[in-house]
């Protein structure tokens, strides 16, 4: 099998990554709505505990991810990978050598911090070996795991639950976490930091540690902090900002509908057009989508009726679906490859961060101004990122990397 450097997305090596990413999203999936199940129903546990243990995981993953980053910046992303998924699959195992309160807390710890690590260390595999002229495609189809997990895990993870317990949720979970693993092994490459010389960069180096980092991750960093943000509070909120609209709560054109129309509306833009940041430049790309997104949000606030919430759910997917691919091109192009790694496991802590703070102060605001007015002023906070981004990308054409010249050879 050749490696993922010269087979591209064509080649099996990055669907196998891909494969591998779907799994850990959807032992994700499976795993996180048994939580607060089983803290209240089976542990006594109040419903806010429950909600605080699966917080855990999120808070961890700001922290895990930037590690992760770096380390694979240092070691390599396969060996990160490996780690990583031996830290999630034995996070997974502690429920099951005891079930408490303190287990599960611990299990969301140690879980939290392997599946973050294990998301950077893909992601930053599939970074350096791309070629350019397809990393904002690769980076829009490897995304789709992240929708795929979703849809797929929890409705494993319930059925396995109802069926044959929580035991057997957990060891389900193992086995597809042991299973994710093995496929992205399976894939050559990732083993070294030391880039090959297809990929190394043609200009002067950005000098190592986290300086560089953190000034080429701010830009899009600021527009990834409120996009999640808006996401967060939208999973958080958006059900029962819609059903206090007079949208119903139940049936086809229920509320908790919107969200399908959402994914849906993701996956079928970025398959269409997925490879349009590598055609008009990441920036330009991004801005539009900060704009549809914010229309979007805009739409959902006075949404009364399905159809007014569905269009507004298509507006915001097709918003979000090129910000992971662009914001990342964005984040890591203009860092040489001893630090690529290390910005992407900082811009995806950045995003993690604002997927907490939209939900956290979301709260605040819909107790301050309501439901409408918060999305309004989210909408408003994805304009303001607009300028944040630049003004354009640099002159440089389709298929260049701006900011380091690198080809694909």
């Amino acid at each position: 099998m050749r490696p993922l450097a010269e087979t591209g997305v064509r080649g099996t090596a990055f669907w196998f990554l891909v494969l591998a990413s779907t799994a850990g999203y959807v032992v994700n999936g499976a795993s996180t709505p048994v939580v607060p199940r089983l803290a209240t129903d089976q542990l006594g546990a109040d419903p806010a505990l429950g909600g605080l243990l699966v917080s855990l995981a999120g808070f961890v993953a700001i922290g895990a991810m930037p590690v992760a980053g770096v380390l694979s910046d240092r070691l390599g992303a396969r060996r990160v990978l490996l780690g990583a998924g031996l830290l999630a699959a034995g996070g997974l195992g502690v429920v099951l050598v005891a079930l408490s309160l303190p287990a599960l807390a611990v299990s969301r710890v140690v879980f939290g911090a392997g599946n973050a690590a294990t998301a950077t260390a893909l992601t930053a595999w599939v970074v350096a070996e791309i070629p350019v002229t397809q990393r904002s495609r690769a980076l829009g189809l490897f995304g789709l795991a992240v929708w795929i997990g979703l849809a797929l895990g929890p409705v494993v993870g319930e059925n396995l639950y109802q069926s044959a317990g929580h035991r057997t949720v957990w060891i389900v979970a193992i086995g597809a976490q042991f299973g994710g693993l093995a496929v992205a092994l399976l894939a050559r490459g990732g083993s070294a930091p030391v880039p090959s010389p297809a990929h190394r960069s043609s200009t002067r180096p950005t000098g190592s540690g986290l300086a560089p980092v953190l000034r080429a991750v701010v830009r899009p960093g600021a527009a990834g902090l409120v996009a999640w943000a808006a996401e967060g509070f939208m999973i958080a909120f958006l059900i029962q900002h819609l059903v206090g609209q007079g949208v119903g709560a139940q049936g086809l054109t229920g509320a908790a509908n919107v969200f399908t129309v959402f994914a849906a509306s993701v996956v079928g833009v970025r398959l269409l057009l997925g490879g349009l940041p590598d055609r008009v430049g990441p920036v330009r790309t991004a801005r539009g989508a900060l704009v549809v997104l914010a229309a979007g949000l805009v739409v959902l606030a006075l949404a009364r009726d399905f159809p007014t919430a569905a269009a507004g759910a298509v507006l915001v997917g097709a918003g979000y679906s090129p910000l992971f691919p662009t914001l990342t091109i964005l984040a890591t192009r203009a860092l040489d490859d001893r630090s690529r790694a290390t910005g992407v496991g900082v811009f995806s802590a950045v995003t993690s961060a604002g997927y907490a703070l939209g939900s956290l102060a979301g709260g605040v605001l819909v107790s301050a101004v309501g439901s409408g007015w918060a999305l309004v002023v989210l909408a408003l906070l994805q304009l303001t990122a607009v300028p944040a981004l630049g003004r354009h990308d640099g002159g440089r054409g389709p298929g260049r990397d701006p900011g380091r010249g690198l080809r694909a050879r």
